[in-house]
């Protein structure tokens, strides 16, 4: 049985990695998802790639409001509805606190939370039109451990459970349930070029990425993308205002 059949669901950050995967399996599930990016051809040649009448793209940066706005009324002006929200849009800097310059904090702060609140607050009415839905934002082990030279990223991804927890507690009477998603180190096409930013091979890369979590492996976008469309589906009827990390243990270390 397809747990999503009917359902419309838009996804930030969707031409690859976590998102790419998660846009995947909404569709294998039976949903109509529109999603978004800010690499146009990226998200052109991954909506080629998919072939399907059930899937589109539009090129976002969800930073601006109006261009996230734009997103989500694509989304119901194409498929009549909204059912779900992912926000997965992410950028992230390799900065200590006496590094990073204003235009970096406003540019982070842009994408990994304003985008998240926009695109939530555009998706809302459009889900309460629809009876209700779900909002997924993707957080981090980052949320709660700090990472070296990531003090802008840990930062918003502390944030994100903040907002998490606030848009459940203020819409659950609109039957909108908000999670989070917490990934641990999941080994996508940005840690192909992490790589080779340190010197290393993708095997060498690979073998020490994901070596401090109880499993000594990373995750792939797969295994997030299914807690997502289980947090997504009427399966996860009773859960909102909470994270569930995806994170091999890591956290619990």
């Amino acid at each position: 049985m397809q747990r999503m059949k009917g359902k419309v669901i838009a996804v930030t950050g969707g031409a690859g990695g976590i998102g790419g995967a998660t846009v995947q399996r909404l569709l294998l599930e039976g949903a109509r998802v529109a999603f978004c990016d800010n690499d146009a051809r990226k998200g052109t040649a991954f909506a080629d790639q998919l072939g399907t009448e059930d899937a589109f793209f539009v090129q976002t940066d969800v930073s601006n409001e109006r261009e996230a706005a734009a997103f989500i009324s694509e989304a119901v002006t194409r498929y009549g509805r909204l059912d779900g929200l992912v926000n997965n849009a992410g950028i992230r800097n390799y900065e200590d606190v006496t590094q990073a310059s204003e235009e970096s904090w406003d540019r982070i702060l842009g994408v990994n939370l304003k985008g998240y609140a926009f695109c939530a607050k555009a998706a809302i009415p459009a889900m309460r039109n629809s009876g209700g839905g779900a909002i997924i934002n993707l957080a981090s082990v980052r949320s709660l451990v700090a990472g070296e030279k990531c003090v802008q990223y840990d930062t918003t991804k502390a944030a994100i459970l903040g907002l998490t927890r606030s848009m459940a507690r203020d819409h659950a009477k609109d039957n909108v349930r908000v999670m989070a998603v917490g990934p641990g180190p999941i080994f996508t096409d940005f840690h192909e070029g992490r790589a080779a930013d340190l010197g290393q091979t993708h095997e060498e890369y690979k073998t020490s990425f994901g070596s401090d979590t109880m499993l000594n492996r990373p995750g792939t976008p797969n295994e997030v993308a299914n807690v997502i469309v289980f947090l997504a589906s009427d399966e996860a009827a009773f859960m909102t205002g909470t994270c569930v990390f995806v994170d091999g243990g890591q956290t619990g270390l």
